[in-house]
């Protein structure tokens, strides 16, 4: 199964490793309600997410709130073949925060190099998620996804109604270099009733057959995508504001779950 899953902990130092593993759920390295982690150096090649960050599940995770926070990944390939590279939930229910991704590259993805992934139901928050200077190609899906929506098994005890969504802001990537990527950007996957605030997608050069594709988002950014070969519009959005929209199509929203019920008795913990 997973090959590194620190828990916990704090003062993290992960470098210079070589991981290799095979089959499915065979992630590299896990960061699971951890602070101040450091994964510099690494080579991975992996049959699931290369690296995954999580911070617990449902109305339990919730909770104790143990979030995963400071966390830099830099100088590191990556090749996974059922997954994500970086995959960023979908265990979010302590909160995700304070995420630098930088000088790496991706050399294969069964779906996405940057997978950020989450659903109604597990609360908290993903915040302050930076990545720039991404070398990207091999992958099947593209480079970037958010799946905020149904990702993961519903928990057995979920965070209800609104507060069960989670929180997501300040997502911003730069200086990303893509090779024949299939999608640049699939980011849809928002709750209307909590949209991004704040998302910056700038300089972007290379080749890729589709553009970007957004919605529910407040204070995108969208600047200097110098990308060839696609097909289609650049830019499509749906409930998007910000700056560089000129000229975007529009898309219908994404489906939306029904709301998560309140519990006929609260949820405590034990």
């Amino acid at each position: 199964m997973w090959s590194i899953h620190p828990t916990n902990c704090e003062n993290i130092t992960i470098r210079n490793l070589t991981i290799r593993s095979t089959g499915g759920n065979g992630d590299g390295i896990d960061i699971d309600s951890c602070r101040h982690v450091l994964i510099d150096g690494c080579d991975i090649v992996t049959g699931d997410d290369c690296i995954s960050l999580k911070s617990g599940r449902g109305a339990e995770g919730y909770a104790l709130l143990q979030t995963t926070e400071d966390v830099r990944i830099t100088n590191c390939t990556m090749a996974d073949s059922i997954f994500a590279c970086i995959g960023i939930g979908s265990e979010t229910s302590g909160g995700i925060r304070n995420v630098h991704i930088e000088h790496c590259k991706f050399t294969q993805a069964r779906t996405f190099a940057l997978y950020i992934k989450s659903r109604p139901g597990r609360g908290a928050f993903i915040e302050d998620i930076v990545a720039d200077d991404l070398d990207v190609s091999g992958t099947t899906g593209g480079f970037l996804r958010f799946n905020l929506l149904a990702s993961g098994i519903q928990d057995p005890i979920p965070v209800p109604g609104d507060e069960g969504i989670p929180t997501v802001r300040h997502f911003k990537f730069t200086n990303i270099r893509v090779t024949d990527c299939p999608l640049l950007a699939d980011g849809i996957g928002v709750h209307p009733n909590k949209p991004l605030d704040g998302f910056t997608l700038a300089n972007v050069t290379g080749t890729c057959a589709k553009g970007i594709t957004l919605a529910n988002v407040r204070k995108a950014d969208i600047r200097g995508i110098k990308v060839e070969g696609y097909t289609g519009p650049l830019l499509r959005i749906h409930n998007v504001t910000g700056k560089g929209l000129e000229g975007a199509a529009g898309i219908e929203g994404p489906k939306v779950p029904p709301p998560v019920p309140a519990p006929a008795t609260p949820y405590t913990l034990r």
